[in-house]
Parts: C-alpha cells; sequence; structure tokens
C-alpha cells in the first residue's frame, strides 16, 4: 500500500509539472490594473504645418501600459475639430498623423489650434499648440463652390412665392467665402420649392461605382428652427441627351422619366450648421426605367439638387407656415476612393 501511494503521489507531481509554463497569455496584471505613467513627453513634429504643400504632423508619446487615448486639435477660429483614437501603449510617429483633414466640418483654416492628448480611463491631459499656414487642398472633381457666383452653365429654378432665397450669400459659407442659398417659405401646398442643375463631362473618370462619392455641404436651421420634413433629392443623369434642349423651362432637359437617371434623398435635413454629406454612388436608387440601370461615374452627364419640405398648407405640417424652408449648399465636390472627409 505504501508503495502505491508513492507512486500515485509522483504521478501527481509530474503531471503538475508538465502543465506547468513560464509563459502567459494575454495582458499581464499589471499591464490591466497597475498605476498608469507617462514614459515620455508628448511630442508634435511640426508646429507651423502648411497642408497645402502636403505637409503632415506627426505624433508621439508611450506609456507603461496600453490605454485608451485619444488626440483632439482644435481650431480656435473655425471650431473645427480632428479626432484620432487609439489603443496601444505608444503613440507610434512612424503610423500617428495628421494631414490637416477634419472629422467634421466646418473646415480647418490658417489659424491657430489647440491640441490635446487625452485618455479614457485616465485623468492626465497633455496639451500643445501648432498654427496652420496653408489650408489642406481636397482632392476631388469639384462641380460648384460658388466662389465666382452660380456657374455659368447651371440652371437654377424656384417657385415664385415667399422669401426664395435661390442664390449666392457670403454671410455663413462652409468653405471659402460664397455659398448657396436653396430655400424659401412653403406657404402653399406644394413640395418642391426649386432646384439647381449643373451639366458634367466625367468621360475620364475610372472609378466604380462602389468607390466614387458625392460630397455636399449643406446648411440649415434659422435662428435655431428647422422646417419639418425638409430634405434634399440629388438626381444624377447618365443620359446623353443635350442638357439644356428646352430654353423655355429654365431646368435641365436631362431627367426625364425616360431617361437613364439615378436618386438619393437626404432626408430629413434636420440638423441646425453646416453638415458635410458623403454618398457612394452605388448607394442611388433607379429613379426612371431608361438606360441599363447599370451606375457607370465616367457616363454621369448632370447633377441635379432639389430642394423639397412638407408644405405649410398641408394638414401634416402646419407649423411650417411660419418657418423658412433652409437647405443651403455649398463644396459639391466628386471624390474616388475616399469621401471627402476622410481624404
Amino acid at each position: 500500500m505504501t508503495k502505491n501511494y508513492i507512486k500515485c503521489f509522483i504521478l501527481i507531481f509530474l503531471s503538475f509539472v508538465a502543465c506547468t509554463k513560464d509563459e502567459f497569455e494575454g495582458p499581464s496584471l499589471q499591464n490591466l490594473y497597475g498605476d498608469f505613467s507617462i514614459s515620455s513627453p508628448f511630442i508634435i513634429s511640426n508646429s507651423t504645418p502648411n497642408f497645402t504643400n502636403n505637409e503632415t504632423v506627426k505624433f508621439f508619446c508611450d506609456f507603461n501600459k496600453s490605454v485608451d487615448w485619444k488626440i483632439t486639435i482644435k481650431g480656435l477660429q473655425t471650431g473645427s475639430i480632428k479626432e484620432i483614437t487609439g489603443f496601444s501603449d505608444i503613440i507610434d510617429s512612424n503610423v500617428v498623423s495628421w494631414n490637416g483633414n477634419t472629422s467634421k466640418v466646418p473646415f480647418f483654416g490658417e489659424e491657430t489650434c489647440a491640441l490635446e492628448l487625452s485618455f479614457l480611463t485616465e485623468p492626465d491631459t497633455l496639451r500643445d499648440t501648432l498654427i496652420i499656414t496653408g489650408n489642406k487642398i481636397y482632392d476631388g472633381i469639384l462641380v460648384a463652390d460658388f466662389e465666382n457666383g452660380i456657374p455659368q452653365d447651371a440652371l437654377v429654378f424656384h417657385q415664385f412665392s415667399m422669401n426664395m432665397t435661390f442664390d449666392t450669400a457670403s454671410d455663413d459659407p462652409l468653405n471659402g467665402n460664397s455659398y448657396f442659398k436653396m430655400g424659401g417659405r412653403m406657404g402653399w401646398n406644394e413640395w418642391f420649392l426649386g432646384s439647381i442643375d449643373f451639366p458634367l463631362d466625367m468621360s475620364s473618370v475610372n472609378s466604380s461605382a462602389e468607390d466614387f462619392y458625392i460630397n455636399l455641404g449643406v446648411l440649415s436651421g434659422i435662428n435655431g428652427e428647422v422646417a419639418s420634413d425638409q430634405f434634399i433629392n440629388i438626381l444624377i443623369s447618365e443620359s446623353n441627351y443635350p442638357f439644356n434642349d428646352d430654353l423655355s423651362n429654365n431646368a435641365s432637359d436631362v431627367f426625364q422619366d425616360t431617361m437613364e437617371v439615378y436618386k438619393y434623398q437626404i432626408r430629413p435635413v434636420d440638423w441646425v450648421g453646416w453638415n458635410m454629406v458623403s454618398v457612394r454612388y452605388d448607394q442611388f436608387e433607379v429613379k426612371s426605367s431608361g438606360g441599363n440601370n447599370i451606375r457607370q461615374p465616367k457616363n454621369i452627364t448632370a447633377i441635379k439638387l432639389q430642394c423639397q419640405s412638407c408644405p405649410g398648407l398641408s394638414a401634416n405640417c402646419p407649423e411650417n407656415m411660419g418657418i423658412d424652408v433652409r437647405t443651403d449648399v455649398d463644396f459639391l465636390i466628386f471624390t474616388e476612393g475616399a469621401d471627402i472627409l476622410n481624404q
């Protein structure tokens, strides 16, 4: 019996030794629950970046353990904000950088910016500043920025009613010095307020619909008020019919039901201030029965922006009788590969 007990003890001991190992999986307890400390200062590579010349700002900092961190860059004049986030024990300057873009409009200008490095679960905050000496130039096919007024070949139509504002203005642009006001008072039983049409030549574009983006800045709200169910229809035509064949209707002739036309609704436009809306072309639905129903960016010949809202005389929206519809637009641009804010 004694020998059997000894044999059992030896087997149990050997099994225990065989099952132990020097390595462990996952983060250590020190890494998870140990006191947090910053091992090196927060460093920025360029305190006066000129983004016009494609300069970048690189960031570096390291810590004694992995944490959720966030770099926040805020333009002190425009109020534009860029956020960069991660989870690691180092902010590697070979990986983490900024090219002057924004997370949400307005765009950055030539201005002083405040920088903060903060942590989700730690009270520490590191701060710095930089000065933008040249604005980022966004790469794309610009349709309209309204800096020189309404483009020469564009066509504008609006209803003849109260407070129609289908014209350029300079009081509150998104980018540059001018934008296009597109709205008015819905004091009649009609959804459609007006539109602006642009002819296009996209024959040099090689992108697919899944890789092609329509980007549009939209301004809404007057004194904090927003009309009920106001929205923008975006129509895109791939028809090769003449853009303005009928000079009497003050609107393009390539959006007929018998032509190849695609549609997307920005609905509702229910925010106050500027917002950048970006849509892939493959997200547009088929509007008419003409054409082959295959969205091909190189075949696009025109784009239309329509301002619409629930009418004030409608039983559904009597509150709109005293509110101006506002779906103002700026910086209409096509991009390839990524939307405008992710360039």
